[in-house]
């Protein structure tokens, strides 16, 4: 029952961390986005306009001191204040469960307790690369809603760029490349207890 407790820990951890390292990567992306997606042609803004906007969006998504939204070249709604402060609450929240569950997470791979749950393992494997393929034959929006729809009780993240403008700086393809980092983050983790539970499997046979 231990173990059990200590693998639901660690799928728990897996998913944090792995959200964890996308939004710290989150940053660099964008700055590296900013002309390719052409973002001064649509706002209107130059490139250094836009990143130190996106800055103070970040600043206080990230810093829990940070208690007030501004961005001096961007109006907000109220209803976009509320959906970047509940955004600000998941984003804590991975944090925190990241630091937390670590030490559960250390032990589980420690005392190789991965080995009893192969099939556990090879289930949040198959889960994500199931909603990978749903995505490509249901287009990522379909993806991109559902996720907001299951984490949001209310439609504030539904932006309207007249009151929200910078919306027009978070394109839906910015999204989806973040949704492939956090992908690739979690299944490179599951997959290294794979291939540790077959070799383990392996050396018991020999």
């Amino acid at each position: 029952m231990k173990a059990k407790g200590h693998f639901l820990l660690t799928i728990i951890w897996s998913i944090a961390a792995s959200a964890t390292l996308t939004i710290l990567a989150a940053m660099p992306l964008f700055y590296r986005l900013i002309d390719v997606f052409k973002l001064p042609e649509l706002t209107y803004l130059g490139s250094k306009t836009i990143s130190y906007n996106f800055n103070r969006l970040m600043g206080y998504l990230l810093n829990p001191a940070v208690k007030k939204l501004n961005m001096p070249d961007f109006s907000s709604s109220q209803a976009g204040l509320k959906h970047f402060a509940d955004v600000k609450q998941l984003f804590l929240l991975a944090f925190f469960l990241t630091i937390v569950l670590l030490l559960p997470t250390f032990v589980f791979i420690k005392k190789k307790c991965y080995i009893q749950f192969y099939q556990g393992i090879k289930i949040c494997l198959i889960v994500p690369v199931f909603i990978a393929v749903i995505a490509l034959f249901g287009g990522f929006e379909s993806i991109f809603i559902t996720f907001h729809q299951i984490f949001f009780r209310d439609a504030t993240w539904q932006f309207d760029p007249a009151t929200d403008p910078v919306i027009n700086i978070l394109p839906e393809r910015y999204f989806m490349l973040c949704f492939m980092i956090f992908g690739v983050v979690y299944l490179a983790f599951w997959s290294v207890l794979l291939l540790k539970t077959k070799r383990s499997f392996s050396n018991a046979k020999n």
